[in-house]
């Protein structure tokens, strides 16, 4: 169920080149939230109509975290947060990564960039179950990696100008270590729609279900506005879609279209 609130910033750190992580004191999204929702915020004297999603990228007690990249004037001013700043926002919106405990011999886990949000949330959430997935984070290069070491993962970086380990892509990289996952195995991914298509492009084995959490432009992120639409598979062949923030942002991969 969705709430409309009031959360305070309590810290508000940069991580990796332009990219700051925020801690957001707002008790009743953080007891309901899981990985992959995301919270609409409302930022007052903006000249912006619509509010503007992020994905939650964990909780801490009462407090959600909050990682996000400096892109425009909106977000630039969100690096200016400081603590005790009140905020509007509302959540938990969306679906989440829905897995059964321990229906995997390996969780592995690809981000790209500032993708990283839910996946976060999500190691956390397996690790506190006692599981430690592999973690996939890539970037341009080093200084845009949102985590660098990692204990409750077993982190794999990759940089497209090999300046932290492998070089070339998140995805790339997975599938260089493809043949080491055994069945059954599961992917959960996030990152931008190129990453996503290169993904689905490689035709995994059946024993993988894979997932991804699409980024999609959103204007209002309840469905209102039907602009984050993707179009999904029909076993007729119609056409068939979806939104991104009603229905998803969690989607099986072999489920939606990413070749238009």
């Amino acid at each position: 169920m969705k709430h409309y609130t009031t959360g305070v910033v309590q810290s508000n750190q940069q991580v990796a080149k332009e990219i700051f992580l925020a801690k957001i004191h707002t008790p009743i999204i953080a007891r309901n939230c899981s990985p992959a929702q995301f919270v609409n915020f409302y930022f007052p004297d903006s000249m912006k109509l619509f509010p503007r999603p992020f994905s939650i990228a964990g909780k801490e007690g009462e407090n959600i975290l909050l990682l996000y990249k400096i892109v425009g004037s909106q977000t630039a001013l969100m690096s200016q947060w400081s603590k005790g700043i009140e905020l509007k926002l509302l959540g938990p919106l969306g679906n989440t990564f829905n897995i059964t405990k321990w229906q995997y011999t390996n969780y592995i886990l690809l981000a790209g960039g500032v993708g990283a949000a839910p996946l976060l949330f999500l190691r956390d959430e397996l690790s506190a179950e006692g599981i430690k997935p592999y973690f996939f984070i890539g970037a341009k290069t080093n200084s845009e990696l949102p985590l660098n070491q990692d204990e409750k993962s077993r982190l794999l970086l990759s940089t497209d100008d090999g300046s932290a380990g492998f070089q070339g892509t998140v995805t790339e990289h997975f599938i260089h270590l493809l043949n080491q996952f055994t069945a059954p195995s599961i992917v959960c991914a996030c990152g931008p729609e190129a990453m996503l298509k290169a993904l689905k492009q490689y035709n995994l084995p059946e024993y993988f279900d894979v997932f991804v959490s699409l980024e999609k432009v959103m204007a209002c992120g309840l469905g209102l506005c039907q602009g984050c639409v993707v179009r999904m598979n029909s076993p007729n062949g119609e056409k068939c879609y979806s939104l991104v923030c009603k229905d998803g942002p969690v989607f099986n991969l072999k489920d939606v279209q990413l070749d238009d």
